[in-house]
């Protein structure tokens, strides 16, 4: 118990034993913890602190033997900060935290994701194979450029071994199609009866149209999607700044990941977010 409470309040530091260039200003960092933490559900995040300059909450790829994995895009200070650590420096880890992917076991799982919203569904996909899920795996992947595909080859080598089917596609068609996952999504929809569900997470007019999308076919069983990309500061749900309108649900402790009926009620979904002020930003 002692090890649960102290992990979940206070940052325990970890050891960067790796670090890959995964794609385009991103990469992966392989941490290991010295604390024994939590089982992690696909969906949940930690807040990585980098000591001295910022903290930020970041999705989780993977966690095995007490190693996590985390893939980080250079979006500002904190995380320029993050990319000039080398390995053997140490972070500050807090969580896990917050609600995650609640997998359908009858269901065929369309998982859809764009940018690094693919990292919370890396360990989905790990979580489901290492499970025995045995329904089809539908793994929709997009981004502008190959350049910026994030697991490319790991998703091409789990479907060449049949694990999944793998439908990707960039804006200028420098893999796979040009165009946009939900062309792929929305013809697998007309095209079969089965019943699915969605999971998806990466920028948010992207899922709106999903959502749209998956609405409209009576054999989707549910829709559930990751708004982990709002702004949060503390983590636990205290300081309010990821407040969702107007049902007043907090991103990081009723989500980050909400199923197809609160999606439905919160009125900001796909039009704006809040910036750190607590201002509205048109998304």
């Amino acid at each position: 118990m002692k090890s649960k409470l102290f992990f979940n309040n206070r940052p325990i530091m970890g050891k960067i034993i790796r670090i890959i260039d995964e794609c385009k200003d991103t990469k992966t960092f392989l941490i290991s913890l010295t604390e024994k933490i939590p089982k992690i559900k696909a969906g949940q995040f930690v807040m990585l602190w980098v000591p001295g300059v910022d903290e930020f909450p970041i999705g989780v790829a993977g966690y095995e033997d007490n190693i996590l994995e985390l893939c980080v895009a250079k979006v500002g200070e904190g995380t320029e900060a993050l990319f000039n650590k080398k390995e053997g420096d140490l972070l500050g880890i807090r969580g896990f935290y917050g609600k995650g992917f609640t997998v359908h076991k009858d269901s065929h799982a369309l998982i859809i994701g764009g940018g690094f919203g693919m990292t919370p569904l890396k360990l989905l996909i790990t979580q489901m194979i290492s499970k025995g899920f045995d329904k089809e795996i539908h793994v929709f992947e997009g981004a502008r450029t190959k350049d910026r595909l994030l697991y490319y080859g790991w998703l091409r080598e789990l479907h060449d071994k049949g694990k999944i089917i793998f439908h990707v596609c960039t804006d200028d068609g420098s893999a796979g199609y040009k165009g946009f996952p939900t062309i792929d999504l929305e013809k697998y929809l007309k095209e079969t009866q089965e019943l699915c569900a969605i999971y998806s997470a990466g920028p948010e007019k992207m899922m709106k149209i999903i959502f749209q999308i998956g609405k409209q076919y009576s054999h989707v069983k549910d829709i559930q999607m990751s708004l982990a990309d709002r702004h949060m500061r503390c983590g636990y749900g205290i300081c309010g700044s990821c407040v969702l309108d107007p049902v007043g649900l907090r991103v990081c402790v009723d989500g980050p990941v909400f199923n197809a009926q609160q999606l439905e009620k919160i009125e900001d979904f796909g039009k704006y977010k809040r910036l750190p002020s607590g201002a509205k930003e048109l998304i």
